[in-house]
């Protein structure tokens, strides 16, 4: 079985497809694509005409490329913006005509499960087999997941999602959602910048009392990936040897570096990411530093896998059960 997962966020589309080999998930092709579904969605709770045009759009590109690798599964998910839209359907409907598959929107709590599955297995299997020992042993971690509407915050040990997590939430505060509701212009201005602060320590302050301090994190989400790659200098996360980390104070100084930063300049770190990201990138990577500094973690380990990589190996297990 050849399997094609899309997760169509708040701020991109993105596909997945694999396969399942030797008791694991096996990456055959992946693909992003921008559609910005949550443009204005903070404001008006509706789908924009240009947001739909975007997606329609991307999923076409998504659709050749699962015809080209001979997907014969195709499972689609959504998360924030359409768990957020008033018109809802439209999506549902957009989605079915183009691709001929129902549309499942995740609820926060799914999501969570299915991200933290993705993540942790994910790395498990790229790192830890090759030193033949648990990556993560019998330590709890933490995983987050920075996007565009919402961001997910899970912690537990890996395994089974579900059994394995103790403590979940899906805050409703993403890149696109602060972006859009403080900051009027890159840069934006101080009292901006300090305002959005304030809310996003605020927002952690209360919904995630009861969760654990972490010495590491795993960031599973664009934000975290593209700050590695800054970081880094590196294109894709695949020329690195071992596991991508960022110290949190790295992340700081990235974060309030990136705050000062116009489009352009956010663009020029690197071009070949930032299409559809360079004006809330800013915002993710606030987002993400003040959770790093709230668990008091000392670093962020860079995961390549989420939420479309969880819905995988949860579609694999529960079809060769």
């Amino acid at each position: 079985m050849r399997l094609a997962t899309i997760d169509i966020g708040t701020n991109t589309a993105l596909l997945l497809i694999s396969e399942w080999q030797e008791n694991r998930l096996v990456e055959v092709f992946d693909a992003s694509g921008f559609v910005r579904l949550g443009e204005g969605m903070d404001a008006s709770g509706r789908v924009s005409d240009a947001a739909l045009s975007r997606l329609q759009a991307v999923l076409f590109s998504h659709m050749e490329e699962i015809r080209i690798h001979g997907a014969t599964d195709i499972v689609i998910t959504g998360t924030s913006a359409s768990r957020d839209a008033q018109d809802a359907h439209r999506i549902h409907t957009l989605v079915r005509n183009i691709t001929g598959t129902n549309y499942t929107i995740l609820s926060g709590e799914e999501e969570a499960n299915v991200t933290f599955l993705g993540a942790t297995l994910g790395l498990e299997w790229m790192h830890g087999a090759a030193s033949d020992t648990p990556l993560f042993g019998q330590e709890g971690v933490t995983v987050v997941d920075v996007g565009g509407g919402s961001t997910e915050f899970v912690q537990g040990r890996p395994g089974a999602a579900g059994k394995a997590i103790s403590f979940k939430k899906s805050l409703n505060m993403g890149s696109v959602r602060l972006t859009e509701r403080f900051l009027t212009r890159q840069p934006a201005p101080f009292s901006e910048v300090d305002t959005a602060r304030k809310f996003v320590k605020d927002l952690l302050r209360t919904e995630l009392s009861g969760s654990k301090s972490t010495s590491s994190c795993i960031g599973a989400s664009g934000t975290s990936r593209i700050l590695a790659l800054i970081y880094h200098d590196l294109f894709e996360l695949k020329e690195a040897e071992g596991l991508v980390s960022i110290p949190t104070e790295e992340v700081v100084q990235l974060a309030t570096r990136l705050l000062h930063m116009d489009y352009d300049e956010v663009v020029a770190l690197h071009p070949a990411k930032m299409k559809g990201r360079a004006d809330v990138l800013p915002s993710g990577a606030l987002i993400l530093s003040e959770l790093l500094m709230f668990l008091g973690a000392k670093e962020l380990i860079v995961s390549p896998f989420g939420v479309r990589h969880g819905v995988a190996i949860r579609y694999f297990g529960e079809s060769l059960a």
